[in-house]
C-alpha cells in the first residue's frame, strides 16, 4: 500500500534523537507488513481499511509461515503499534482506533547465554598476544577491551584514538545504544595491548583516522574504521584457528556482568557501567551463571557447618 509507505517516511521525521539502526527497525517492519498486506488482502487499498485482523494474520504469517522467533515478533508489533499510534494521533489521517494496540505482544523466553570460561579466553589470547604483526595487535587490544568493559560491538566500533587515556586508563564510549555516552575502566593488561596496537598503528596507511580501530582495507560506506560485523568475523576466525567453538561480541558483555556479580559488585553499578536503563537488564545479562553464583554462595553460608 503506498499510501502507507508514505506516512511511513512521514511518521520517521518525528522520530527525534532515535537511532538509525532503530528507524531501520520500524521501516523494515512497516515495509514487510505492507507487502504481506498486498500479497494477502489485495482489496485493502485504504488506510481507514486496516484492522486488528490483518495485523494478527501477519503475526501468524511471522510464526508459521517465516518461523520468526518471538523477540523478532515483538520488535515488529512494536513497531507496528508506534507507527499506527501516530496515524491515530493525526486528525486529517482517517485511522481512529489503532489496529495493533489490541494485539498480544509475543512474550521471547529468555536464552541462557554461556560465559566464557577463563581458560577459554586463555587459549584465544595466548596466540594473538604472541603475535606481533598489525592485524595481532589489533585483534589483542579489542579481545582486552571487550573483556574489561563488556562493551557492545557497535561501542567498540565507535572507539575514536581520542577516546582512549592511557594515564587513566579509561576508555570513553561514545556511540552508545542509548545516546549517552559512558567512561568505563580497563585494567592493566588492556591498557598495554592498546599502547602496543597504538604503536603498530602509526605505520597504517590510515595512521590519521580519528577511528581506533582499522581494517586492513577500506570499506565502502565507514572508511578504514572497523566495523561491528568486522570485529564479529575476526572472532570467528580467531576461535578457529584454536578449535574453539565460534563465540559472538555479545557473549564478552554477558561474562564481563556474570563476573563482576559473581564478585561482588553493586548491580547500580554493573548497570551504570553497562550503560542499562533497567535494573532488569542486570539481571537478564547475569542470569547466565547465576545458579552457580547461588551455588557459592551457600556453601560460603554454610549453616549446617556452624551448627
Amino acid at each position: 500500500m503506498n499510501e502507507l509507505m508514505d506516512l511511513a517516511e512521514e511518521w520517521d521525521l518525528t522520530l527525534g534523537t532515535v537511532s538509525d539502526k532503530t528507524r531501520e527497525v520500524y521501516r523494515r517492519a512497516i515495509v514487510q507488513f505492507s507487502a504481506w498486506l498486498g500479497a494477502e488482502h489485495p482489496d485493502v487499498v485504504a488506510i481507514e481499511q486496516l484492522q486488528r485482523r490483518h495485523v494478527d494474520g501477519w503475526m501468524r504469517h511471522l510464526a508459521d509461515g517465516l518461523g520468526r522467533s518471538d523477540a523478532t515478533r515483538r520488535v515488529r508489533l512494536i513497531a507496528l503499534r508506534k507507527f499506527f499510534a501516530y496515524l491515530v494521533s493525526e486528525p486529517d489521517i482517517p485511522m481512529d482506533t489503532n489496529p495493533a494496540g489490541l494485539v498480544a505482544l509475543p512474550s521471547p523466553k529468555d536464552k541462557v547465554v554461556p560465559v566464557i570460561h577463563d581458560e577459554d579466553l586463555v587459549k584465544l589470547l595466548r596466540p594473538v598476544e604472541r603475535g606481533s604483526t598489525f592485524v595481532d595487535r589489533r585483534d589483542a587490544a579489542i579481545l582486552r577491551v571487550l573483556i574489561d568493559t563488556g562493551c557492545r560491538r557497535g561501542e567498540l566500533a565507535g572507539i575514536d584514538v581520542e577516546d582512549v587515556d592511557l594515564r587513566t586508563n579509561d576508555v570513553r564510549l561514545r556511540r552508545t545504544k542509548g545516546g549517552s555516552e559512558r567512561l568505563v575502566p580497563i585494567g592493566a593488561k588492556s591498557a598495554l595491548a592498546l599502547r602496543k596496537y597504538l604503536r603498530a598503528r602509526q605505520r597504517h596507511a590510515a595512521a590519521g583516522s580519528p577511528a581506533l580501530f582499522l581494517s586492513i582495507r577500506s570499506g565502502n560506506r565507514g572508511g578504514w574504521r572497523m566495523s561491528g560485523g568486522g570485529i564479529a568475523e575476526m572472532l570467528v576466525r580467531r576461535c578457529a584457528a584454536v578449535d574453539l567453538p565460534p563465540v559472538h561480541p555479545h557473549m564478552f558483555r554477558h561474562t564481563w556482568a556474570n563476573d563482576l556479580l559473581s564478585n561482588g559488585a553493586n548491580e547500580t553499578d554493573v548497570e551504570k557501567l553497562a550503560g542499562w536503563r533497567s535494573p532488569l537488564m542486570v539481571r537478564r545479562y547475569g542470569a547466565s551463571a547465576a545458579a552457580q553464583r547461588a551455588r557459592d554462595s551457600s556453601r560460603r553460608l554454610a549453616r549446617g557447618d556452624r551448627v
